[in-house]
């Protein structure tokens, strides 16, 4: 076995599409890890995965080609194997730290190269959820990369007088590419409720490219279990995921935290989770984008610097925050950007098709929250909702979430075009920059704050309607528009 890639068929696999080749391509993958060597696949070969409790790890290059993969589903020992793990050699370990700042840009601890850092204050909740998924908050966290001179990337987001715990993990300086395959997931026929399946790639490390493959789902039935993602990062840092075709997963109902209630699953193929410079770069999925029986196709939590560039996408979603965040030359669908966290957010060059009112919405279960600046530029939304603002919100003020809320400090929107249809009467329709920010009184017990300033220029709608900045300007005092106090 000395040649310089190696092959499942090495290990046993047989790439009919029949026989599970699960261990050979474990015992493969365990041998690469050990000797170094890439991995490149059968181009003919049809490799069938069974549920077995088990993952295979990979560590160097793997070119899938035009391999298909059948991941079967349907009778699992354990519903959180994944069935790759993109992982690094380097281990995470517990690290002391003195309280830090928000937006600290240095700390001073003795280490060796570039770290992932995540730190935790346990006696402090944020992100406490409201509405039918209700629940009692997570622990503030944060993450950041610390550079072998103490320099922390990018900004970290809260102060943290109190660190109850700390991990570290060293970066990996080499790059791994995964390239190609054609992925077949056969969907889970479990009960409807949250529990959540982890299968495909888990993605663990850094400096990782994977690129030129596609994914599609067969098999749904009228109840299933929801999953996190075809693909998923955790504690990872510089992903690309490029050039592929994805596939959504249909929505399930669940009950909901409110008696008598039910509530729609998230369900995705894209999840990005604690990770820092994440890319989307012409990732397209494969069902209409307004076909309202499919979930959004991206979600994230706790991540930074986000980017989606030359992607269609049925929604982009940040669900507890995201810091920094571009959208451009995309395409989006019935359920828009959803959107909460800080930093600067911009979404330019794109169009978003979808009958909801909402161009952004700044998601109301999470107190409607962004701390930071929005831009959008030469941007369209096409809609028939009656009710249409550019950035939406619902926060009335009657809720702790854990942390200040607010709708955006500076807002600039720079060519914004609404494609209400030309012919369409303007008594038919109401036109507003921002919604209507009820939370903003300050007598409520956690009032809603509104942006400083407003830029407009270039925005119009197809059939000539005006658009007013909101429907209660009211609620708007402090508010500077192009210049001029409201």
């Amino acid at each position: 076995m000395d040649k310089l890639h190696l092959s499942y068929e090495d290990f046993g696999a047989v790439g009919d599409g029949k026989h599970d080749d699960f261990d050979a391509i474990i015992a493969c993958h365990e041998e690469a890890n050990r000797t170094g060597k890439p991995v490149k696949t059968n181009d003919n070969a049809t490799y069938y995965i069974g549920g077995k409790d088990a993952t295979a790890v990979i560590k160097t290059d793997v070119d899938f080609g035009k391999s298909k993969f059948i991941i079967d589903d349907r009778n699992l020992e354990r519903i959180t194997s994944y069935v790759f793990t993109v992982d690094s050699d380097f281990e995470t370990y517990k690290i002391e730290l003195s309280p830090i700042s928000k937006g600290q840009k240095k700390i001073d601890i003795p280490h060796e190269g570039n770290l992932f850092v995540k730190i935790y204050d346990d006696t402090t909740k944020i992100f406490i959820r409201k509405g039918l998924n209700m629940n009692n908050g997570t622990s503030k966290v944060d993450i950041f990369v610390l550079d072998e001179d103490g320099n922390v990337y990018p900004s970290i987001d809260w102060d943290y007088p109190v660190i109850t715990r700390a991990e570290a993990r060293r970066i990996d300086d080499e790059p791994i590419t995964i390239k190609g395959g054609i992925f077949t997931t056969i969907a889970n026929q479990a009960e409807s409720f949250y529990n959540y399946h982890q299968r495909g790639f888990n993605i663990k490390r850094a400096h990782v490219t994977m690129c030129d493959f596609e994914h599609y789902v067969e098999g749904e039935l009228d109840h299933g279990a929801p999953y996190h993602g075809f693909i998923r990062t955790h504690l990872a840092v510089d992903v690309t995921i490029r050039d592929a075709i994805i596939t959504p997963r249909f929505i399930y109902q669940t009950a909901s935290k409110i008696p008598g209630r039910s509530v729609a699953m998230g369900s995705y193929d894209l999840s990005f989770w604690s990770s820092i410079d994440v890319r989307c770069i012409n990732v397209k999925q494969t069902v209409d984008i307004t076909d309202t029986r499919y979930w959004g196709i991206y979600t994230s939590n706790f991540c930074k610097n986000l980017l989606l560039e030359n992607c269609v996408f049925s929604r982009f979603d940040a669900h507890q925050g995201v810091t920094n965040a571009t959208i451009r030359n995309c395409t989006l669908g019935h359920q828009h950007i959803q959107l909460i966290g800080h930093g600067e957010f911009l979404i330019e060059n794109s169009t978003i098709i979808s009958n909801g009112s909402n161009f952004i919405y700044l998601r109301c279960d999470y107190g409607s929250i962004w701390d930071g600046n929005i831009t959008i530029r030469n941007c369209k939304y096409k809609t028939n909702s009656k009710t249409v603002r550019i950035i939406g919100e619902n926060n009335v003020g009657d809720h702790d979430y854990g942390y200040r809320c607010v709708m955006g400090n500076n807002i600039t929107v720079d060519g914004f075009e609404l494609l209400c249809g030309a012919d369409r009467p303007k008594d038919d329709l109401t036109f507003s920059i921002l919604s209507n920010a009820n939370g903003a009184n300050p007598e409520m017990p956690y009032a809603y704050n509104t942006p400083t300033t407003l830029t407009l220029s270039n925005v119009t709608a197809e059939n000539g309607k005006e658009y007013a900045i909101s429907q209660a300007p009211q609620n708007f005092k402090n508010l500077t528009v192009n210049g001029v106090k409201m």
